[in-house]
């Protein structure tokens, strides 16, 4: 058996000790992990890249992908997915930006090409993941596989996974969220199971591809849970993150006999940072998985540093320090710790805005909406007023009833009522992260 190169290592023990377990699986076809290391160490990818390139290109949650992103691994390329909603002309920008080849461009090369790379030298590199700023321009987050296996790591220690077990790639590789299933399983030696286009995920889905593992988003938990056969028996975990989190979805899916944690994570750390047990409270985002640290500030921002914390931030030739001088990535977040030592997120310190002389902090207001009245998102932005220079308005998806500004009194100040509510965009719907600056620009458009 050839030994694997570089930054593949975290699927060497798989590959000796677990060799007929399977690595990959989808409705088409089943890869071992011994088949998985004679496929990489021929892999077209491999020819046609050269340890060092940046390696960018638009991922499904598929075999190809799956087998793509460990090829590059192996080569000690760095793997750069990018999101298919990225425009040509926006993408073109991107990979100047981070320095990347265009994989399907290397691969229509014959084999005499020239790859050589003009990029800086990123020697631990393995990944560059791109994550949205509120300047709306995305950065571009680089970590070591180190990085990515201490996250691994401490997430098993919350959410245990074994070589029998399989984990539905129901999020992105384009996020860390979706990369970190790779990365977990990979060093479990339990199986990924990719997810097409063309499939729903519902209950019959996870029943027939025997998931044991998954991780969602609040909508998907929440369309799953108006199916009464979710869940079925081979479930163990639900890993739940990706947005603000309404602690009646939580309690209603653990109700339900749903084994759901709940987590606070960022690309900059790798994907979690707290992960919570299914028996803690549903309101808050967990306990401190081990390599990692945080430090509250006065102000209530959350700091955090670590064996996960990323190399930087890449663009144009220079690799940028995400960090202070201790070593802090200064998250933007606010939060506190509860009395069980447990992470309640407050919101974001960038999304706070002034309203006749008032901070009105947007998380605020949406918690306070999910928690009285049975709506399935709600996003509050700010909207130009003459008077009050902002005021709050309300996207929402769901029925809120005549007199929901009545019964919102009883949670909020009056100055955090919104002044407008508006139906929930069809398009942003699925999204992990909805981007506040679209529905910003949505509410002032209304306005005029």
């Amino acid at each position: 058996m050839s030994k694997p190169r570089h930054a593949a290592a975290p699927l060497e023990n798989a590959m000796i000790h677990y060799g007929e377990n399977i690595a990959f699986e989808d409705g088409e076809s089943k890869i071992t992990y011994a088949e998985l290391d004679s496929w990489l160490a021929n892999s077209e990818v491999t020819k046609a890249t050269c340890a060092g390139d940046h390696i960018a290109w638009c991922p499904k949650n598929d075999r190809e992908a799956f087998l793509t992103f460990w090829s590059l691994q192996r080569q000690g390329c760095v793997a750069c997915p990018l999101s298919h909603r990225f425009p040509d002309s926006q993408r073109e920008e991107i990979l100047r930006r981070i320095d990347a080849k265009w994989l399907s461009d290397l691969m229509d090369e014959k084999p005499t090409a020239d790859l050589s790379s003009s990029h800086v030298a990123l020697p631990q590199a393995a990944t560059i993941i791109l994550t949205s700023g509120s300047t709306g321009l995305p950065k571009a987050v680089v970590h070591s596989m180190e990085a990515h296996v201490a996250s691994a790591n401490g997430a098993a220690t919350n959410m245990p996974l074994a070589p029998d077990d399989r984990w539905l790639w129901s999020l992105p590789l384009c996020h860390v969220s979706g990369l970190s299933i790779l990365v977990r399983c990979a060093l479990a030696s339990a199986t990924v199971v990719g997810i097409s286009s063309d499939d729903k995920l519902d209950a019959e889905l996870l029943s027939q591809k025997h998931i044991t593992h998954l991780s969602l988003v609040p909508t998907q938990l929440r369309r799953l849970l108006e199916e009464p056969i979710f869940p079925n028996k081979q479930l163990k975990s639900v890993l739940l993150g990706g947005s603000s989190v309404d602690p009646k979805l939580v309690s209603k899916a653990r109700e339900r006999g749903v084994q759901v944690s709940t987590t606070y994570g960022l690309t900059e750390m790798a994907s979690q940072v707290t992960t919570s047990s299914p028996t803690d409270d549903p309101a808050a985002s967990g306990r401190l998985l081990p390599g990692r640290e945080i430090q509250i500030t006065a102000s209530g921002e959350i700091l955090v540093r670590g064996k996960t914390l990323c190399l930087g931030y890449y663009g144009v030739g220079k690799l940028e320090s995400a960090s202070d001088g201790q070593g802090w990535f200064h998250t933007g977040d606010l939060g506190e710790w509860n009395s069980d030592a447990q992470l309640i997120i407050r919101g974001r310190m960038d999304n706070m805005f002034i309203s006749g002389g008032e901070n009105i902090h947007p998380e605020n207001i949406e918690r306070a909406m999910l928690s009285t009245f049975d709506l399935q998102q709600v996003i509050v932005v700010p909207q130009t007023c003459k008077e009050f220079g902002m005021r709050p308005v309300a996207f929402v998806q769901g029925d809120l009833p005549t007199d929901w500004e009545q019964q919102l009194r009883q949670q909020i100040q009056g100055f955090e009522i919104p002044v407008a509510i508006f139906d929930w965009p069809n398009e942003t719907g699925g999204d992990i992260k909805p981007s506040r600056s679209d529905l910003q620009e949505r509410a002032a458009g209304s306005s005029k």
